[in-house]
């Protein structure tokens, strides 16, 4: 769209109409759904190279982005190709042994070559570099492991950061670091730093560390796998899994029901589910991983069963949902029918038992009336 120019010099864009926005917008859409398509092609041809030739995701991602084809090459070189053309000339027909090296054979037919060289026409060039660039695209790369390749790339890629970094920070007065380690013990990368001084003093003062050693316990953190989830995982109490269990179920409920303004603070009833959470909130448990009712969890069983009942809270397979009003009067009509089968659906409300008063009388009393009894006898 083009231009225009104000008085002050400031250039401006004329204003939009509805559709020019609405094909711009549509535009960007395009672009973001086709990059992101992109991106989980890549994701998932990474995996499945890994699993089809065995090796860990992220060698196959580094040398994906590491590989020929995302790297930039450089520009082809007509006195190059034009060499490389000539000492192929020389060398057909010779065994292995006796081909002629390539510092030998420009020592020795220098002056011929720059002479044949200059007299190549333009055309003549561009056929030398074809040539080239067609044997670049038809050679096939043998993927093997590069950790010297890494390591230069990464250092020169914290190069440019130092700089950058302290630039910034010499601009703008902001104060941070970072630490970089390799990923795995084939990696030959140093651990990168970058500490501004107030940064340097903070680590040194608060973490009672030095800069360098944090970054080599962050490497040896990292190479020896500690990060990775440990396989055989310390068990917890059983009481805790229980107590997490009701708190997990607790919060949920209390998170939906401040949702429906419910104002008071509901307590979980396991003893009367139906009648107290069902029927009265409009809520319900699904997704419970065991068969009949809504129990409390320390009455579902041992360890097993407690951490089944805690995994499907925490994945939400079992979770709580609101009720529609169909759903809850379809819910009421089932409980009853239930109930009059002769299931305990709704559990009998307790009894409220009265204690009986007893008179206590002294000993003193006794005597005194059984004296006087006698007396009159």
């Amino acid at each position: 769209m083009a231009r225009t120019t104000t008085l002050h010099g400031k250039r401006v864009r004329p204003k939009l109409s509805s559709g020019q926005k609405e094909e711009r917008r549509a535009r960007q859409m395009k672009l973001a759904s086709d990059i992101a398509s992109a991106r989980g092609a890549y994701a998932q041809e990474a995996r499945d190279i890994a699993q089809t030739h065995g090796r860990s995701l992220k060698w196959t991602r580094v040398q994906l982005l590491m590989g020929q084809n995302l790297r930039d090459r450089r520009r082809i070189n007509s006195w190059n190709a034009f060499i490389r053309a000539k000492l192929r000339e020389v060398n057909a027909g010779r065994d292995r042994g006796d081909r002629v090296k390539l510092t030998q054979f420009v020592a020795q037919n220098k002056d011929d070559l720059l002479v044949a060289y200059k007299n190549l026409t333009p055309a003549q060039q561009e056929a030398y570099n074809a040539e080239v660039q067609v044997a670049r695209d038809t050679k096939v790369v043998i993927a093997r492991s590069n950790p010297k390749a890494v390591s230069h790339t990464v250092s020169a890629a914290f190069a440019n950061m130092d700089r950058e970094w302290t630039a910034l920070c010499a601009q703008t007065g902001l104060e941070g670091f970072y630490i970089a380690v390799r990923g795995t013990v084939e990696d030959l990368s140093e651990p990168k730093v970058f500490f501004t001084q107030k940064a340097e003093n903070f680590v040194r003062t608060v973490l009672d560390i030095e800069p360098r050693r944090l970054a080599l316990r962050l490497e040896s953190w990292v190479v020896s796998g500690l990060d990775m989830p440990n396989t055989t995982k310390y068990q917890r109490p059983l009481n805790k899994l229980i107590s997490e269990c009701r708190a997990l179920i607790q919060e949920e409920l209390d998170y939906l029901l401040t949702k429906k303004k419910v104002s008071t603070n509901v307590k979980m009833n396991y003893t009367n589910y139906e009648r107290q959470i069902v029927e009265r909130y409009g809520v319900m448990l699904t997704g419970w991983p065991f068969s009949g009712a809504v129990r409390n969890p320390s009455k579902i069983g041992g360890r097993a069963e407690v951490e089944k009942l805690l995994d499907a809270l925490n994945s939400e397979t079992c979770k709580w949902v609101r009720l529609t009003d169909e759903e809850l009067r379809a819910r009421v009509i089932h409980n009853k029918e239930r109930q009059a089968r002769g299931e305990t659906v709704y559990q009998p409300r307790r009894t409220r038992t009265i204690k009986a008063s007893t008179t206590h009388v002294r000993t003193s009393s006794v005597c005194s009336a059984t004296s006087a009894d006698s007396n009159s006898d």
